[in-house]
């Protein structure tokens, strides 16, 4: 049984890709070594052989595609096959009793969509065939919102940070979590620090779970932003739980901050050691299973900040580029948000978490020993 993911289920299509490359990964040179002098591309087919190809369509009649060039072990009338075998109509030796189209064998794989039924490839005798089928997986997102009291300023004239994001997430009719909350388990944490033993001071909706929208509302409505922002110790704080969280799919916290962060040790820290507490926890985090993505809903978060935490919560190096912003690499710069607006705000939360329903099929089947380079897909 194989197993491999899908990490945003419209590239289903990859399913054929990958599983070519596999079976093609011992095609390269283990053919026609004992054909002798009566090798077809040392006679008949000695001006078509070596052409370049991708698929067996590129080539000539007559002959396969093998480690990207086109090849034939066999002519149908020349006896080079050895006993029991038959030469197929590209250019195959296989087994008598193989089955399928001209006597040929391997794998076929037909993927009619994503997250419904399975298909069988395979058609005529005993060609192997593969089953697919496509389980979706639930995401489990931790919602990590900035409870301090800059989040009472003002989000480009359409309210106050603070009620702008609520309303994104929560409005009954079309906020993400009522949007969302049959296909995503949704859990909370609303973080500030004022004064006392306690630090970060966490509003926390947990375990998360789906269907969740009225319990998170409950917690969250009633709350009002006042004092600090320690991040680096909130994502600290939160993930021991979410990791030790046993429900299958990937593990997400988005983080919606509206400025640098501060630390517990100090509240009016907005240094480089209260950056670095947060990208160190972002970091850690994702060593366990957990990608943060970060949003910055006020002009307070700096391009660098932003970028270094989406970089430690997706793997990627910290301290990022400077020029991150102005380049395209995916492999060293993660995607940063910075909405404008609240639809621009509503798309971003809609954004990250599609990008982690993901789609799990399961392949029960093996190609042929001999046939790998037979398969289609």
């Amino acid at each position: 049984m194989l197993g491999r993911t899908l990490t945003n289920p419209r590239t289903w299509a990859l399913l054929g890709a990958a599983v070519l490359v596999a079976a093609a990964a011992n095609c390269t040179g283990n053919l026609g070594s004992s054909l002798g002098d009566n090798a077809p591309c040392d006679g008949v087919f000695a001006d078509v052989c070596g052409q370049s190809c991708t698929i067996t369509e590129d080539c000539p009649a007559g002959l396969f595609c093998n480690g990207g060039s086109c090849y034939a072990e066999c002519t149908q009338d020349g006896g080079q096959c050895g006993s029991g075998q038959t030469c197929s109509s590209n250019g195959r030796c296989t087994s008598l009793g193989d089955g399928g189209a001209g006597g040929e064998s391997g794998l076929t794989i037909a993927a009619t969509g994503v997250g419904g039924g399975s298909t069988t490839g395979g058609q005529g005798g005993s060609c192997g065939s593969v089953e697919v089928s496509f389980a979706p997986q639930t995401p489990t997102v931790v919602l990590l919102i900035d409870q301090s009291g800059s989040m009472t300023d003002d989000f480009n004239n359409q309210g106050s940070r603070w009620n702008v994001v609520y309303d994104a997430l929560m409005d009954p009719m079309n906020g993400v979590v009522k949007q969302l909350e049959g296909q995503v388990r949704f859990g909370l944490a609303l973080y500030t620090y004022a004064s006392g033993p306690t630090c970060p001071q966490l509003v926390e909706v947990t375990p998360p779970a789906l269907n969740n929208h009225a319990t998170i509302d409950t917690t969250y409505s009633p709350e009002t932003p006042s004092a600090n922002t320690p991040t680096g110790d909130s994502i600290s704080a939160i993930t021991p739980a979410l990791a030790a969280f046993n429900e299958p799919g990937p593990k997400l916290i988005i983080l919606a901050t509206d400025g640098e962060p501060d630390r517990c040790e100090d509240p009016d820290g907005h240094d480089q050691i209260s950056r670095d507490e947060a990208t160190d926890a972002a970091a850690a985090a994702y060593v366990q299973g957990i990608e943060t993505v970060i949003i910055a809903v006020g002009n307070q978060v700096s391009q660098q900040h932003q970028q270094d935490m989406a970089n430690a919560g997706s793997g990627r190096p910290v301290p990022a580029a400077a020029n991150c912003d102005a380049i395209m690499d995916p492999v060293n710069c993660a995607p940063t948000y910075e909405p404008t607006t609240k639809q621009a705000l509503i798309d971003a939360f809609n954004d990250i978490i599609n990008g982690q329903r993901t789609c799990v099929f399961s392949l029960d089947g093996e190609v042929i020993p001999g046939k790998e380079c037979d398969g289609t897909v």
